[in-house]
């Protein structure tokens, strides 16, 4: 067999996976119940509370909503191919290969676009800055003092695994929709690529006009998103106004 059936009922091929068949159902399920570390850490913390907290960190350092989704989203690979400690995934080539090609297209399918060798340095300098501070916090002894460095909280308390996947589907929501919101803008600006245009407002549209744009914007309320994280697309000024522009009959 060449494929494995996910949560939702796909045949994902990892090792020669398409687009269409990647969902965030899926990854957020499998990466809510992947425990960090082997299982060695004091409770079961999971590789999406840990992605979530990477994100939290981009955020707080001001990074840019592709740079925040990209941390979100940097071990989605693992919920098709598992998860392998660092000594011996340097070891695996062939693993190393196939986790770079899969993951470079779950990026691109989320985020619209590759994303650069800078943004990707930025990702990774998160990733080791975090899991420094797990360490720190659920290991019984540290692996360096790059916690030291954090701009955010870190949260590495033991969470229900059906609220952290929730929680991984809904700032990926966010992000994707920041992003398409913000795109959208410096087009409406430019006046360039209309035909793009036109399919971001309809999927904008489509978001502020859904039951999940009114629990991101509750959940927003209550504070349940990273403090600093850019969400113009839940302000009804932001949003609305832009909508409102670009169905405004020109003067």
């Amino acid at each position: 067999m060449s494929y494995i059936t996910t949560v939702t009922g796909k045949h994902f091929y990892p090792l020669a996976p398409r687009q269409q068949d990647i969902d965030i159902e899926d990854i957020a399920h499998a990466l809510s119940l992947i425990c960090r570390a082997n299982g060695h850490f004091r409770h079961f913390y999971s590789v999406a509370q840990h992605c979530i907290a990477c994100a939290a960190e981009a955020a707080a350092r001001g990074c840019s909503p592709e740079v925040t989704l990209g941390c979100l989203l940097h071990d989605a690979s693992e919920a098709y191919l598992c998860d392998v400690t660092r000594p011996v995934k340097k070891h695996i080539p062939a693993y190393l290969q196939a986790e770079k090609h899969l993951q470079d297209i779950i990026w691109e399918h989320f985020i619209g676009r590759a994303l650069t060798e800078a943004e990707q340095q930025q990702i990774f300098a998160i990733d080791d800055h975090i899991l420094s501070m797990e360490f720190h916090r659920l290991m019984p002894e540290d692996l360096n003092a790059d916690y030291r460095c954090l701009h955010s909280e870190g949260i590495c308390a033991f969470r229900d695994t059906q609220t952290v996947k929730a929680q991984f589907i809904r700032l990926q929501r966010i992000l994707h929709c920041e992003i398409a919101m913000q795109e959208a803008q410096g087009l409406l600006r430019s006046g360039e690529a209309p035909d793009r245009l036109q399919e971001l407002i309809r999927e904008l549209e489509a978001y502020y006009t859904s039951a999940a744009w009114k629990q991101d914007f509750e959940a927003d309320e209550a504070g349940l998103l990273p403090e600093k994280l850019q969400r113009g697309v839940l302000s009804e000024d932001g949003l609305f106004h832009l909508l409102e522009q670009y169905s405004a009959p020109d003067p």
